[in-house]
């Protein structure tokens, strides 16, 4: 059984020159297997709707998935344009933000933690992180957008912490963009978006993208990608947005070594341009300036090795990704080398299980001539020189998941991190998912996460000037004005947290599909800015770990067939708290409640239509982001002319909710928006 499970999953993405009478036997075998109901071929892509591959070590079905998990289809990212990931990721539950097209409104956020805590994948790879080659970390953008909206076949999203699988940077959640195979014979698809808004001073967006792939040989296969997005600046002195511009491209070169052994070369190029208005004011600044980097450039390169050996399959990824932000007449990059494998085996002792063993190693490099080495001495008086830092880390991890009766499964995982500034840290977690009918599910565990100080946060020298809100905290002490600089600390430890959910779900094969999921997450060595005082002829702030945080919450889904036609789907969030313990301050800016809601209508064979509405409620926190609560109203609808095409419009915002009400807040939201789509498959 569990051989089946591991075999069908290796074939996304890999394998892709298997040929569908190969495939086929392995997806009925792995149906039966898992009790998968949506297995299906629909062309040359074979799809395993109902199998996820982030929550564990091994490939399983999603209602036996040992963690809060939820999948956006294609479909779902085809709806409308989706010139950022973001305003898709929202509808799920437990994720919120991604309403505006900058600042921190524009980043979603898992459970009410900010984007530093999510980790991004791309078929299990590290995105890598940009962040910190920006000025400021909040100045940038999230890594969500380094990939085409025509090469993804789903997401699959994990709430809670997964550091016992993937580590730092899972503290909160994973987010993991699964690709399309490389196609049996040569096809694809292009898409092309246009969105006008309503007032003539707003800006427009436009987006074009593609994606081919095919046999070159019986072994060798290729996949290619690109895209090319941008969004016009505001061109009014109102509360307004910038314009940006995104381009990448992707390759990947597939080899068949062998029916049972695969060898995947990744290519890709991406870059983010951040634009102000073309209009000034009367002093000449531009009425909307540009937000994130200037020119942001991505290169990343990869192989990855999967086998079937028979008795286990086995996966080993190198790869590096590289990011290059253009700054005045400085440097600022960083790179990350990755090593990762993992072996999945079935055992059958005791009790069935499949245990996946596995390791990673990581070298990571940061030069900012803005942020690092700014300060002939730190607060302290020791020399500071230099602007690159940089630093190692390696992981060992095991899973097993415990097959105990038919109904009931346990997962038990424990992941050992080490690294040669902050030592080790072991990441434990246990699960239980049990079925006591057929169409019921309850799960609930405990994990361990953590957040490893990144390397910026742990350098002395890396000391941010600020001018504005990172200098508030030295008021008590006798600051006024002038500026402080924000340094980092050497002597960091990891944050840490504890989280405990229980869930209760129900699904029937006439369509019905209900969860609740309660969470409760306990931080301890939070790291922030603390006061430190006038050394050396500057006010400073230093990162240390000071603080205690606390959040919990519910989490809920539905989907209703309300008739065979027609089918109500409904995701929310209601963040019970999000803490500081230690200032009693909240934690973070994010809506108490957050709900998602659709009414989906297949009209006929070829028209379909979908009325959706956003809420946000009044926000726990978040100082001068502060909002008032609002709902928007979206109205999209498809036609597929032919096989081959299909004409997407809708209306964005439909009332034209206005967020920023009187002017008191600067949380923006655009207003009323047209859109028209065109997909060509070929």
């Amino acid at each position: 059984m569990l051989t089946s499970i591991l075999t069908a999953a290796s074939l996304q993405p890999a394998f892709g020159q298997a040929s569908d009478e190969a495939v086929q036997p392995v997806l009925d075998d792995a149906a039966e297997a898992t009790g998968a109901d949506a297995i299906t071929q629909e062309g040359n892509a074979v799809q395993l709707s109902s199998v996820v591959v982030t929550a564990t070590g091994a490939p399983v079905d999603l209602r036996d998935a040992p963690a809060s998990i939820s999948v956006i289809t294609r479909e779902d990212i085809e709806r409308q344009p989706a010139n950022d990931l973001a305003t898709v990721l929202r509808r799920i539950p437990g994720v919120t933000g991604g309403f505006g097209p900058e600042g921190e409104a524009s980043k979603i956020k898992i459970r009410g933690l900010p984007d530093q805590y999510t980790l991004i994948l791309v078929d299990g790879k590290r995105v890598g992180s940009s962040a910190d080659t920006n000025y400021r970390r909040d100045l940038g953008r999230q890594d969500l957008n380094w990939i085409t909206p025509d090469l993804i076949e789903r997401i699959e999203v994990v709430r809670g912490p997964m550091s016992s699988l993937y580590g730092s940077d899972a503290m909160g959640g994973v987010i993991n963009i699964i690709t399309r195979r490389t196609a049996a014979k040569w096809g694809g698809s292009v898409t092309s978006n246009y969105t006008m808004a309503e007032e003539s001073d707003r800006g427009d967006a436009y987006q074009l993208g593609f994606s081919s792939s095919g046999p070159l040989t019986d072994a060798l296969g290729l996949r290619l990608s690109g895209s090319t997005s941008q969004q016009d600046a505001d061109e009014t002195d109102e509360l307004g947005t910038g314009g940006s511009k995104n381009q990448n491209f992707d390759a990947q070169l597939n080899w068949d070594i062998t029916p049972s052994q695969n060898l995947a070369l990744d290519l890709g190029y991406g870059k983010q341009r951040a634009e102000s208005s073309s209009k000034t004011d009367a002093e000449g600044d531009p009425l909307q300036e540009a937000w994130g980097a200037t020119k942001l450039e991505r290169r990343s390169i990869g192989l990855t090795h999967e086998g079937d050996w028979g008795f286990g399959r086995s996966t080993l990824s190198i790869y590096q990704n590289e990011f290059k932000n253009k700054i005045d007449d400085g440097r600022s990059d960083s790179t990350e080398q990755f090593i990762d494998g993992s072996f999945n085996l079935p055992v059958d002792y005791l009790f069935p299980q499949a245990i996946t063993l596995g390791g990673q190693w990581k070298r990571e490099k940061l030069t900012n001539t803005e942020t690092i080495g700014t300060v002939p001495i730190d607060y302290e008086g020791n020399p500071v020189s230099g602007a690159t830092v940089d630093g190692d880390t390696s992981a060992l991890f095991i899973e097993d998941e415990i097959y105990l009766l038919d109904n009931l499964s346990l997962t038990l995982g424990l992941r050992g991190d080490f690294h040669d500034e902050y030592g080790s840290h072991a990441s434990p977690r246990a699960y239980l998912v049990y079925h006591p009918l057929p169409e019921w599910t309850l799960r609930g565990g405990i994990a361990r996460g953590f957040r490893a100080p990144s390397l910026k946060e742990s350098t002395a020298g890396a000391a941010t000037f600020s001018r504005g809100f990172g200098c508030t905290s030295l008021i008590p002490l006798g600051y006024v004005a002038g500026g402080c600089y924000m340094a980092g600390n050497p002597d960091l430890d990891p944050e840490t947290s504890t989280n405990y959910e229980v869930g209760v779900g129900y699904n029937n094969n006439d369509g019905w599909d209900l969860g609740l999921t309660y969470f409760h997450t306990d931080f301890k060595n939070k790291i922030d800015y603390a006061p430190l005082g006038f050394f050396n002829g500057q006010w400073w702030t230093q990162m240390q770990n000071a603080e205690k945080a606390r959040t919990q919450g519910l989490e809920g889904t539905a989907v209703v067939p309300v008739l065979d036609s027609l089918i109500w789907r409904t995701n929310f969030t209601y963040m019970i708290e999000a803490k500081n313990l230690t200032t009693g301050a909240d934690l973070l800016s994010t809506p108490e409640w957050s709900v998602w809601s659709a009414l989906d209508w297949q009209a006929t064979e070829t028209v379909s239509a979908e009325l959706s509405a956003d809420y946000a409620s009044k926000q726990l926190g978040g100082g001068d982001t502060f909002a008032k609560a609002y709902i928007l109203f979206n109205l999209t609808g498809a036609y597929q002319l032919n096989e081959n095409l299909i004409l997407r419009a809708g209306v964005l915002n439909i009332a034209d909710e206005d967020t920023a009400g009187d002017g008191s807040t600067n949380f923006y939201v655009p207003g009323r928006r047209y859109f028209a789509g065109l997909t060509a498959r070929f």
